[in-house]
């Protein structure tokens, strides 16, 4: 039964994100069959949950099995009829990639040999994943005991117990988005009854994603074999594999940012009118609904992508006409704040507060050394990351000028501009002191752009060979 429910679940999720990001794309594809699975395998869960929480706060449904499936399967109604029209419901799309190359055997063999361990690491941890029930911190309170909650009541509560007669108010917890706590409800109204290793699975909906993803972006610039290499090197990292297997939340963040991240780099690589204006609707999809992952990304990630999107269109207005250039963006914009309106309101007329788990309002700014100390003990003396804090830096200065005025510059620009404002964030801030020191905010803040990291070395990567041959 289980097994049947993840599937079921699943495959609805799915193909609520195949048929948004089909539309998407329009009459001009610009994913190739199985990036567009891949795409809707991440988006899907989380637009299906928004549809599931909009018609339950609009008080047109509970959150019983009809209050799930209902919103879902219209909404799959509209896409198909809209896609229909556009003539997208086909498996066909090109095939942008880079075409297969030959190696020497003892790279084929030892990438091989590389890919075998690496599929081991994540197997070991799913089982763990789907065999441990969930007892600690963010896992249980947040995520999971969420999930229950709107199980056993139908009701999206936003207050909950915390043990010893407590009662978790709703501007903790309770303020972040509802995805993945829907999601757990959802696969257990399937079931027909709450279960611990079902609802923890879906956390690899997001962690095969992300891999997914990451695998496609890489295509645009390896053959299949170096592309399986990047999927190595992000698993390879600790804290990377713990979380993919882990029923925390930051893998379904960092998938979403790393979707966005490869919109935006695939939008600056184009140069035909029709990709531009594909890639800046999906760019405005993968944004709108970054902000109903978690309040980090809307305070953190969709602002400075943004940034970067918008240099972008300064950047590349002459590849459109103003005409288009304008419509582009408008449709973008509608597309996003579609998504982030309706959220915003609710957490406005809810007294919902905006941060991790903590409100950003009244903060005072001190200047803290002793963050400075942890944040530098956690990136050189523990193996979290391994090498990537040496190598990324190290890859931006041998790349030089080169990479700054390449298109891949906008994900560098993002990545450090991301990583920096962490840092004054938890150096600066009081509140986050302990969440820094603990390595528990500043760990998973750094996790959920660690994936677009990685994509910045291998692009360095591939224009410093490019430029070689």
């Amino acid at each position: 039964m289980s097994i049947l429910a993840f599937m079921i679940g699943v495959g609805i999720t799915t193909l609520v994100g195949w048929l948004a990001v089909g539309a998407a794309q329009g009459r001009t594809p610009v994913l190739s069959r199985y990036e567009r699975l891949a795409w809707g395998l991440t988006l899907g869960p989380t637009l299906g949950m928004f549809s599931v929480f909009l018609c339950h706060v609009l008080g047109l449904t509970k959150l019983n099995l009809t209050g799930f499936l209902a919103p879902q399967l219209f909404l799959i109604a509209i896409l198909g009829i809209f896609g229909w029209k556009l003539g997208t419901l086909n498996f066909r799309g090109p095939k942008p990639y880079v075409s297969r190359q030959s190696h020497p055997r003892w790279m084929t063999i030892g990438i091989g040999l590389l890919c075998i361990w690496t599929a081991i690491k994540i197997i070991a941890g799913a089982y763990d994943l789907i065999s441990v029930p969930t007892y600690w911190d963010d896992s249980f309170n947040n995520w999971n005991m969420r999930g229950k909650i709107f199980y056993m009541t139908e009701e999206l509560q936003l207050e909950i117990p915390g043990g010893n007669g407590v009662i978790v108010t709703a501007g903790s917890v309770g303020s972040y988005p509802p995805t993945l706590p829907l999601m757990k409800t959802f696969v257990s109204v399937l079931r027909g009854a709450w279960h611990e290793p079902l609802v923890n699975s879906v956390h690899l909906v997001w962690f095969i994603g992300l891999l997914s993803v990451l695998y496609f972006t890489l295509r645009r610039s390896f053959d299949p074999l170096v592309s399986a290499l990047g999927i190595w090197a992000i698993v390879s990292l600790p804290l990377i594999l713990i979380h993919g297997n882990n029923p925390y939340a930051d893998i379904f963040v960092a998938a979403h940012v790393l979707l966005a991240a490869s919109a935006l780099l695939a939008l600056r690589k184009s140069h035909v009118s029709s990709d531009i204006q594909a890639w800046t609707k999906l760019f405005f999809l993968t944004l709108g609904l970054l902000v109903f992952t978690k309040n980090e990304a809307l305070l953190l990630h969709v602002p400075l992508l943004c940034l970067a999107a918008v240099i972008f269109e300064i950047w590349h207005r002459k590849n459109l006409a103003l005409k288009d250039h304008r419509k582009t963006l408008v449709t973008g914009l509608c597309i996003a704040v579609a998504f982030a309106l309706p959220w915003l309101s609710f957490k406005w007329m809810n007294g919902l507060t905006f941060g991790n788990a903590k409100s950003v309002s009244g903060v005072s700014l001190t200047f803290n050394p002793v963050v400075l100390k942890a944040i530098w003990f956690h990136l050189t003396h523990e193996a979290n990351w391994l090498l990537l804090p040496l190598v990324l830096p190290l890859a931006l200065i041998a790349a030089g000028r080169r990479f700054w005025r390449s298109p891949e510059a906008v994900l560098g620009a993002f990545v450090l501009a991301d990583i920096a404002l962490q840092f004054m964030l938890f150096i600066m801030i009081q509140a986050l002191a302990t969440e820094a020191i603990n390595q528990t905010g500043l760990s998973r803040g750094l996790l959920q752009v660690a994936p677009v990291a990685v994509l910045v070395i291998f692009s360095l990567w591939a224009m410093m060979t490019q430029e070689t041959n």
